[in-house]
């Protein structure tokens, strides 16, 4: 007989009903297979558990399965089924979930406190709320990993968290914090039980043994979100958790949390007054709403802890392109394009850029010069921006925008920041002044939303904030490309200094492009395909790519007739109507 599966449910408990459960069912057709599998015998378990009261008939049924698991697993019987009943569940299940899915009361559960708090110890669940009759209560979740493991009929081996190193510890910390706490409010609490069995379990650590004096569990939970954001935004004007991302986000809204806010705001928070945070000092003036670590947490409980900025030269860490690593491209471009490119292309070259520089900040005028390239796509306004960084010696400080968003509150804003500063230790540590390079910038330079009410419309709008305010106070060089214009919203556009559209290729221009990327064909086909195909150069690469592939796949050279093939295939039209940008070019 397969074995019995639990019903739908009908309350926010996971076992509040045990329906249609016969007490008195004998079983009598089932058969024990000749050899167990993990799975197999958790699920014969999980099935005469049900409804069993734990009564001295059901370990008697059970014995086979139990003996297999307890050998195999090296957990008791009770541990044993409450790892089965959290693996059916899939969710959290408290004290009530238990005695309802054994047909026992919660205080009879709770007579098996012991041996459910060694799964916790040993890692295989972890403490979590769970939702019961409409409100949450103490309850037990499965830790990541265990499934998995018994699935493939293998014990579970719990991640190793013990007798680590400084480093290990900070970046293991760090890395939980930022990817496996979920970031919602009601999940917090297993991830400080999570964090505070790795504090336990490395106390030969002096940091260790300093957050483990502390009186409340907040408090060693709130060390390691302040040890992850120091982890990544150490000595730089990031630095610091505040209230309204790191706190807010984490920690309900309840007497014991709210007291926690408001202590910290005094500066007597046990953190504060145990001389491990202090208040962030802002242009002199401590600033309460944010806080950092003390000379002596950095001093004397991290001395040995390398920030990821002193791992890697400077290089490396600016996660520069090199010049010389582009390769030389020609690009054919309408005239009033190329006259731009060119006068761009001089400004910025070593010996012009740093006069012009002095010149304008002697008038008091602002030196930074940021530059859009707009225009259709395949136009050519990556390409030039990598060529005009290889004509005057610059590298390219290339930014991931999507990798800018983050799930965690605040943490979006922060990237923005972390981008500009680390452009500015660039520009004050290399000899040459690198290019800041955002490409499809239209993702974060979008027009605000002046009447933002969602959580994503407000992050947003503080992203785009910071990017204007970072634009005014440039000293550098910026280039962002956007193929959508329609969407820039207009104080970005004013903070564009030169600003340089790509047209379509005319006509001759194709032509020149067509002999440029097609071997040996002649000018007369080059201006046959110009006229009859209103490419982009970006298509017209498309298709020589298209006939050198099949040249290796055949050893045949296409022929004019082919060609035509490849473009008709090629055609297509956009649906979307790009609106020309208003203001100014070079």
């Amino acid at each position: 007989m397969c074995a019995q599966r639990l019903k739908p449910l009908r309350t926010n408990d996971p076992f509040s009903n045990i329906e249609d459960f016969d007490a008195n069912d004998q079983d009598t057709t089932y058969v024990e297979p000749e050899s167990w599998t993990i799975i197999t015998a958790l699920d014969r378990v999980l099935h005469l558990a049900k409804g069993s009261k734990l009564s001295d008939e059901f370990f008697e049924k059970c014995k086979n399965p139990l003996a297999y698991l307890r050998q195999e697993l090296e957990l008791s019987d009770i541990q044993i089924i409450v790892i089965a009943i959290l693996i059916e569940s899939g969710q959290a299940i408290s004290w009530r979930g238990f005695g309802n899915f054994l047909d026992i009361s919660r205080l009879s559960m709770m007579v098996y406190s012991e041996e459910v708090e060694e799964l916790v110890n040993k890692r295989w669940i972890n403490h979590s709320a769970a939702e019961e009759m409409n409100g949450m209560y103490e309850g037990f979740k499965l830790v990541r990993g265990v499934v998995t493991a018994l699935r493939k009929n293998k014990p579970f081996v719990p991640e190793k968290i013990d007798n680590l190193t400084i480093q290990n510890f900070v970046d293991r910390v760090s890395s939980y914090i930022r990817q496996g706490c979920r970031g919602d409010i009601s999940s917090f609490i297993h991830d400080e039980n999570w964090l505070v069995q790795i504090i336990d379990a490395n106390q030969h650590l002096p940091l260790c043994q300093e957050i483990a004096k502390l009186d409340d569990i907040h408090s060693k939970s709130l060390m390691c979100v302040a040890l992850s954001d120091y982890a990544k935004y150490a000595n730089s004007e990031n630095e610091g958790i505040t209230i309204a991302f790191d706190i807010d986000s984490r920690y309900p809204e309840e007497w014991e949390c709210n007291h926690l806010r408001d202590q910290l705001r005094e500066g007597s928070h046990e953190l504060i007054q145990r001389n491990l945070l202090e208040h962030k000092c802002d242009n002199g003036m401590a600033d309460t709403e944010v806080y950092v670590f003390t000379s002596h947490t950095k001093e004397n409980l991290l001395s040995e802890y390398s920030l990821a900025s002193t791992r890697h030269n400077h290089r490396e860490d600016f996660g520069l392109k090199k010049h010389k690593s582009i390769k030389e491209k020609s690009l054919f471009f309408n005239d009033s394009e190329q006259e731009q490119l060119d006068r761009l292309c001089n400004l910025l070259t070593k010996d012009n850029l740093p006069s012009v520089q002095q010149r304008l900040e002697e008038q008091g005028l602002r030196k930074g010069f940021a530059c859009l390239f707009y225009g259709a796509p395949g136009t050519g306004k990556t390409e030039s921006v990598l060529q005009i960084a290889r004509q005057t010696g610059r590298d390219i400080m290339q930014i991931d925008i999507a990798g800018l968003r983050d799930k965690w509150v605040g943490e979006s804003e922060k990237n923005i920041k972390a981008v500009f500063a680390r452009y500015r230790n660039a520009c004050k540590n290399l000899n040459v002044m690198p290019i800041l390079f955002f490409n499809e910038a239209d993702a974060i330079f979008g027009r605000r939303n002046e009447n933002a009410e969602s959580s994503v419309d407000k992050m947003n709008n503080a992203m785009q904030n910071i990017i204007l305010q970072e634009i005014e106070d440039l000293d550098g060089i910026l280039i962002a490309t956007t193929n959508l214009t329609t969407n820039l919203d207009s104080a970005f556009e004013r903070r564009f200094l030169f600003k340089v559209e790509f047209h379509k290729p005319s006509a001759e221009i194709k032509a020149k492009i067509w002999m440029s990327m097609i071997d040996n064909l002649s000018a007369d086909d080059a201006h046959r395909l110009a006229s009859k195909y209103n490419f982009s150069g970006g298509q017209i690469e498309n298709i020589s790519r298209k006939r050198t592939i099949d040249y290796i796949l055949t050893g045949k050279t296409a022929t004019i007739d082919e060609l035509e093939k490849y473009c008709e295939a090629e055609l297509f039209e956009s649906k979307n109507n790009r609106m020309r940008i208003t203001g100014f070019s070079m």
